[in-house]
């Protein structure tokens, strides 16, 4: 045999280095899609655990009746928590800030009864529901995806800050005989309330 036939013979088949090409480009660009593929993001249930609150939880005062001592006040910021069930049996909480989290409900706020102060900033509320809470003073629920004013109905409420909120900017605000004029800013992101003012659900 001539070094010509070896040749021939060690020559591959064009026909299948260009499917060898071919198959390799695919291969290639489903690694690529792969790659740059977006994939819905999806959140793991996190509720709030006791070791949370130890580390979250300050301020150490008297309770209502001035026999016992409580902390009250909590942060638990920034922790991707889905769901705050455990704060029902934190009755005493005065100041509470539940931001940057991935919350729904707040209705486990229901039992803090004594709450002054609330922030709950960058969550997934729809709503600021809630049953109406005596004390609260300020209340935050920036940057979440709440529509209207629902819900939120708390009698010594003065400071309510709906920024970023995709709201309808209250049909629903009433006001009560003797009231002062509201504050707000350019924005229309806060809304000032004297205790004389309060959120009338349609």
């Amino acid at each position: 045999m001539s070094d010509e036939d070896d040749l021939e013979d060690s020559e591959p088949d064009q026909d299948d280095s260009e499917k060898e090409e071919d198959e390799k480009e695919t291969e290639e660009g489903e690694d690529y899609r792969k790659e740059g593929e977006e994939f819905p993001e999806e959140w793991l249930p996190t509720p709030l655990t006791e070791d949370m609150m130890k580390e979250g939880l300050s301020l150490l005062c008297k309770t209502g009746n001035g026999l016992a001592h409580a902390y009250v006040k909590l942060e638990v910021k920034e922790r991707d928590l889905t769901d705050i069930y455990l704060l029902r049996s934190y009755i005493h909480l005065r100041y509470v800030d539940i931001s940057e989290n991935h919350l729904t409900d707040l209705s486990p706020l229901n039992y803090l009864t004594h709450l002054l102060w609330l922030k709950a900033d960058g969550n997934r509320l729809r709503s600021a529901q809630m049953n109406e809470l005596p004390y609260l003073q300020i209340a935050s629920f920036a940057y979440n995806q709440i529509t209207d004013t629902e819900g939120i109905s708390h009698p010594r409420l003065e400071t309510l800050n709906l920024k970023g909120d995709q709201r309808r900017w209250p049909s629903d605000l009433i006001r009560l005989p003797g009231a002062a004029t509201t504050c707000m800013t350019e924005d229309r992101g806060y809304l000032f309330l004297p205790q004389s003012w309060k959120f009338i659900t349609t």
